[in-house]
């Protein structure tokens, strides 16, 4: 169990980053010890021996202008006046013989008396001399005072052992202590900077577990790439739960709105069937049954556009386009529907060009277009005016019909809406829904003024820098 936690904590990844840096942390330091050990241990040494053969070189200058017994005098005071700094001294005739030999007491392990067992010719290179009881050692250095006399000095490494000793502990219990406040400061602040992660599976969990689109990641206010990654998901989740919610309204508008036509159009086949002798009635039904389903097929691809508008996947074949053409084109078309009630279609507009969908534009003014006239008096105009100014493209369709309510006009861009005052006139609901989700498919605007008994006014904003860049015309 206590090995599975182990490794079960090594699949975390901030605890692994942890590690990660701890580990490069030990390797570093390491690396600077063995740097800095080599520096003060090669420091020491190379003191020790500057110190002691520049009192080999006093020594030998002593001699050749005062003689051995000067010498000795010499190494007997200085012994005497630095005995914090202990060294031993040795003299010895050509054949190794000692003649003088003064230490301390306490060296009396390191067996100098044995020195003249000692090989003539070791003495060219530096002495190594050990304890017999301890790791001590001592470092001799010879010179030569003349052909019959050489001097030995040496000196003991057990102080820069000492400290080195020290300096090795230190560093090690230094190491120690930083090594676990570092690892724990890498875990704190590792598991701190990393936490819009364990929010992500947290929400994804609760999200797969119940289903519920309308959680969020929690956002921390700090401008990182982190955070950046969490509004974006944040984004996308809001997206994600438009698009559900979207489609459980479609399917409810669906189920709801399509009862009565698809209710209409059964009557109608169960009529055929109950007569198939009457070629006549039958073939009545079998037309009326058509029309039905041309209504619920233009009901349902309208409720797909209208969705696919407003959740931002609606596929628009941009091209560059006359705005003045194509609505001269609708004025035409929509004028022989207006000539059987004398409704005239006037157009005040400028010359321009925007960059947009041409069938998607057409629809969404042409569904403004079919509502002005069908809902026009006899004997009425409808105005069209196409402006533009510094930034904006505008489009404006004023008919004379009857108005609408003021407590209808929050509803009247809903899907399916329809106020009970032109009930009388046939429609599915859905054209202004559609209307408005094309043009800010355009990244476009759309107002509307109307009052009761002055008519309506649709106002169509497009910005230049968004939906129709001029200047790249």
């Amino acid at each position: 169990m206590y090995l599975k936690k182990i490794k079960d904590s090594f699949k975390i990844i901030h605890f692994r980053l942890a590690l990660i840096f701890s580990l490069i942390f030990i390797l570093s330091s390491g690396i600077l010890f063995a740097f800095s050990f080599l520096f003060i241990y090669n420091s020491m040494n190379n003191s020790g021996e500057d110190e002691t053969k520049r009192r080999l070189l006093n020594y030998w200058a002593l001699f050749q202008s005062s003689g051995i017994e000067l010498v000795i005098r010499e190494i007997d005071k200085e012994s005497f006046l630095y005995g914090d700094q202990p060294f031993f001294a040795r003299i010895a005739d050509k054949d190794n013989k000692t003649l003088f030999l003064r230490y301390p007491e306490a060296w009396s392990e390191y067996l100098l008396e044995e020195i003249d067992k000692i090989p003539v010719k070791d003495f060219e290179k530096t002495l190594i001399l050990k304890s017999q009881n301890s790791n001590n050692v001592l470092r001799a250095y010879t010179v030569h005072l003349s052909e019959d006399f050489f001097l030995q000095i040496g000196v003991s490494m057990a102080r820069s052992t000492h400290l080195l000793t020290l300096y090795r502990r230190n560093f090690i219990f230094l190491l120690l202590g930083l090594l676990i406040l570092g690892f724990g400061a890498g875990i704190f602040f590792s598991s701190r900077f990393l936490s819009p992660i364990r929010s992500f599976n947290t929400t994804l969990k609760e999200i797969i577990a119940t289903g519920d689109f309308s959680k969020r990641i929690k956002e921390r206010g700090v401008n990182d790439d982190l955070e950046e990654i969490t509004l974006l998901f944040n984004q996308m989740l809001k997206r994600i739960e438009t698009l559900i919610f979207q489609m459980k309204d479609n399917l409810d508008i669906v189920a709801h709105d399509l009862r009565t036509p698809m209710t209409i159009f059964r009557g109608y086949a169960e009529q055929a069937i109950r007569e198939p002798q009457n070629f006549k009635a039958t073939g009545e039904a079998l037309y009326a049954s058509l029309e039905q389903s041309e209504k619920i097929i233009s009901m349902l691809n309208t409720i797909m556009d209208i969705s696919e508008a407003e959740s931002g996947i609606l596929k628009l074949k941009k091209e560059n386009l006359d705005l003045e053409n194509l609505v001269k084109s609708l004025i035409e078309m929509y004028g022989f529907i207006g000539e059987e009630r004398n409704i005239d279609i006037t157009l005040n507009s400028v010359n321009c060009r925007i960059y947009a969908d041409p069938i998607r534009i057409r629809q969404a003014i042409g569904n403004i277009l079919d509502n002005a006239v069908k809902y026009s008096p006899i004997n009425s105009t409808i105005k069209i005016e196409i402006k533009e100014s510094d930034q904006q493209i505008i489009i404006s369709i004023q008919d004379s019909g009857p108005g609408i309510l003021k407590e209808d006009l929050p509803f009247i861009w809903d899907r399916l809406y329809r106020s009970p005052e032109v009930k009388e006139i046939s429609g599915t609901g859905l054209g202004l829904s559609l209307v408005k989700a094309v043009v800010m498919a355009h990244n476009g605007s759309i107002e509307l003024e109307s009052s009761i008994k002055s008519g309506s006014r649709f106002i169509i904003y497009f910005s230049k820098t968004g939906f129709c860049d001029v200047s790249n015309f």
